[in-house]
């Protein structure tokens, strides 16, 4: 007889309770399924079906945690164990695959790091044009920093814009005034520039592409001087992520989760060929013609953060903590201006020194006539000015603190809008139940509101009074507020809600060519095939962006790199390929070797710098004289492939203080039937079990390569004879020795320099 089982619990999250359900049918887990929970929906919505798939797959509670979620899965996680634990409940976990070590390869032409907005949109735009494409992103989820804000955006110069705004005359050139004028002329011209002028297309292009439907922003700021900001209908930029990197994947496009970067490839002239990754403890090497960097902002990095940011609250992602500036080390990239970031004044401290933006619901509370005052009760701004006018009234205050007073008819137009953006009900309720804890929402009459939030009442109350007459005149005598924000308090109930400014995003970075947001190095050089895009690329936006204009730059600057990588993809693509290609002979025709297993691991260690193509001889047959009329094939095809090559690299055995015959007799093919050796550079190198690393072969094997016949080039010196070859790789066939395989590296370079060094040969 079957039995079914519904175990309820609870677990902590990041932001709150997650209520939660297991279902057990037979001891066998069939479901998790969330009740009620206040995590960030754009995060949550991804992670959660990751999650339950992993359980039910292998019946264990014990399995990963998700990258960037790691708090609220690992809680979840623990508590389900318990509570199916709790009631006796025994399920048999599912024995997991043996983890692979080897290596992982991928090959592609355009390369992605990153899967928030502008990674997306650059991924989209290589594709349209023809490309493949693999996006890689270190979390579980995709939207970075993007999927905790609104959908909001410019569409200057859009059809978009056009039909929604009616041909409200906008233009990129008005665009960027406005720029330059609300960052106080700190922004880069032709960074700002490239933004204006290409927002237009890039919307066109992206909703078409995934199919979005923009309209009217319910919020116009007045930082803009026209109506010019649009949204999804949702309000939400998850709305944005889930649909484009769903019209992405439709398109060909891959996404490699959980993969963070390690490290990037490069080849011998410093270009950028691709990344080294880790996924689950794997390591993955991905080769691409181009490469596109948007891995976001630095924020939740507290070594990397300056003055400037302290006392501001973060509410960004705390994944956001400056992964490239580590595995960009190697390139000597230009960076300004990291102190930067966008601090709005619309904020509650949800935990210390992380908060939510409010900036919606705040918006809409100053719209209505609401005021902010300090904990003297004094106003402190014309609560209808721009949002850098309310961050440097904050800023100014002793304890950087702002109350947002407001009447209960405001009031349920500002819970609808904190519900809208991220806030639970159960969260907001908390908040007024606790007036002991912050944040500080208060409800009551004037002083009231004013004892929970600490607020000097008598001066409080001086200030309403003041300001309904203001009200009532039309006229605000203190800030000069403008006459259509004026709105009398209504009712004798009060609400406030405490502001303090934050910031998510950071607004410097690295620096990139305006033309094509090409990487450049501290000497102002472009980097070979690496392109940026995002917040990760800063100056577009100054000291100080606008409202919606971090959205604008994600997208405007994903669409240009993603064109700019297609292009030089394209190009290397058709100039063929330029890297050195060597064949590596295993010398020998045992079917195990560890000289096979050194040419292997070389391949790995060495292919970001060429391509390296592994040859066996074990097939050949024994030379013989009398067969050279009739030549073997496969002798024929590998003599064509050690002459096609720039260079060979030879693993030679010692067999009885020689080198193997079948080694002996392919050499003495390609010295009488076939001459591919002749002029070939050959570097040797070899590997036994005994302490002397095959020097005799290796000696033996010099003079037969120097006959009459062979007359190959073999690299004087830099002789590599690794002993003791049993101790010297692991399990997955890779090298564990780290001063061998420094002297091997050395070794090689070595022998890539004499290639580049090769004589012309002259012709009489």
């Amino acid at each position: 007889m079957s039995k079914n089982e519904q175990i309820q619990g609870q677990a902590m999250g990041h932001n709150g309770i997650i209520n939660y359900e297991v279902d057990i049918q037979d001891n066998k887990i069939e479901d998790l399924k969330i009740l009620k929970h206040s995590e960030t929906s754009g995060i949550f919505n991804q992670v959660i079906d990751k999650l339950k798939h992993n359980i039910i797959e292998e019946q264990s509670f014990n399995v990963d945690t998700i990258s960037g979620a790691t708090v609220m899965t690992q809680a979840l996680l623990k508590s389900a164990d318990q509570a199916v634990t709790k009631q006796g409940i025994s399920v048999t976990p599912v024995p997991k695959k043996a983890q692979s070590g080897a290596i992982k390869h991928y090959q592609t032409d355009v390369l992605v790091i990153g899967g928030g907005e502008a990674g997306l949109v650059a991924g989209c735009r290589a594709l349209a044009q023809g490309q493949k494409v693999i996006l890689v992103e270190k979390n579980g989820y995709l939207g970075g920093a993007t999927v905790l804000n609104g959908s909001n955006v410019v569409g200057t110069g859009s059809d978009v814009s056009a039909q929604i705004f009616d041909n409200n005359h906008d233009t990129p050139e008005m665009l960027a005034q406005d720029v330059a004028r609300e960052s106080l002329e700190t922004n880069y011209p032709a960074l700002t520039d490239l933004m204006v002028k290409h927002i237009g297309p890039a919307i066109d292009f992206i909703s078409q592409f995934a199919n979005l439907h923009y309209q009217k922003a319910q919020t116009q700021t007045p930082e803009h001087s026209i109506n010019r900001q649009i949204e999804l209908p949702s309000a939400s930029s998850f709305e944005f992520i889930q649909k484009v990197s769903k019209a992405f994947t439709a398109a060909g496009g891959q996404i490699l989760l959980d993969m963070p970067v390690q490290s990037l490839r490069l080849n011998r002239q410093k270009q950028v060929t691709g990344v080294i990754a880790k996924q689950h403890g794997q390591t993955v090497k991905i080769k691409a013609r181009s490469v596109v960097l948007a891995t976001g902002g630095h924020g939740a990095n507290q070594k990397m953060r300056g003055a400037e940011s302290t006392g501001i609250d973060y509410y960004g992602p705390m994944t956001s903590t400056g992964d490239a500036y580590r595995f960009n080390d190697a390139l000597d990239l230009q960076t300004h201006d990291l102190g930067w970031y966008k601090i709005y004044p619309h904020g509650v401290e949800v935990e210390p020194g992380v908060a939510k933006l409010t900036t919606y619901a705040s918006k809409q509370a100053t719209d209505m006539g609401s005021i902010y005052v300090n904990s003297k009760g004094e106003r402190i701004v014309n609560e209808s000015n721009v949002y850098t006018a309310f961050r440097n009234a904050i800023l100014k205050q002793d304890d950087k603190v702002a109350y947002l007073l407001m009447d209960e008819r405001t009031w349920k137009k500002v819970y609808d809008l904190l519900i809208l953006h991220d806030f639970t009900p159960q969260e907001i309720q908390g908040y007024f139940a606790d007036p002991a804890k912050r944040p500080i929402f208060a409800k009551g009459d004037l002083q009231t509101v004013a004892t929970i939030a600490g607020i000097d009442s008598a001066h409080l109350a001086k200030t309403v009074a003041a300001y309904q007459g203001y009200v009532a005149a039309g006229h605000d005598r203190e800030f000069g507020r403008d006459p259509q924000f004026l709105h009398q308090f209504e009712g004798e109930t009060y609400y406030v809600i405490e502001q303090r400014d934050r910031f998510a995003t950071t607004l410097g970075g690295y620096a990139a060519d305006a033309h094509n947001l090409q990487l450049l190095t501290t000497k102002n050089t472009p980097v070979a095939n690496y392109f940026g895009a995002g917040e990760v690329i800063g100056g577009a936006n100054g000291h100080d962006s606008m409202p919606s204009m971090m959205n604008t730059w994600g997208i405007s600057s994903g669409y240009v790199a993603g064109a700019a990588a297609s292009a030089n993809a394209k190009r290397q693509a058709s100039a063929g390929d330029n890297e050195a290609h060597l064949v590596a002979i295993v010398g020998t025709n045992a079917s195990k070797s560890y000289n096979r297993k050194l040419l292997t691991a070389m391949k790995e260690l060495f292919d970001a710098q060429v391509n390296f193509e592994i040859c066996e001889i074990a097939d050949l047959p024994l030379f013989n004289e009398d067969d050279l009329d009739h030549e073997p094939a496969n002798v024929k095809a590998l003599g064509a492939k050690i002459a096609a090559a720039d260079g060979v690299v030879i693993g030679v055995p010692e067999y009885d203080h020689a080198i193997p015959a079948a080694l002996k007799s392919a050499i003495e093919w390609f010295s009488c039937a076939e001459h591919p050796f002749k002029d070939k550079p050959v570097m040797i190198v070899g590997t036994s079990l005994g302490i002397q690393g095959t020097v005799r072969a290796q000696m033996n094997l010099r003079q037969i390569l120097d006959a009459p016949g062979v007359d190959a080039q073999v690299m004087p010196g830099n002789e590599f004879m690794l002993p003791q070859a049993g101790t010297k790789f692991n399990e997955f066939g890779q090298l564990n020795d780290d001063g061998s395989e420094h002297f091997l590296t050395q070794c090689f370079n070595n022998f890539l320099d004499s290639l580049s060094l090769k004589p012309a040969k002259v012709t009489i």
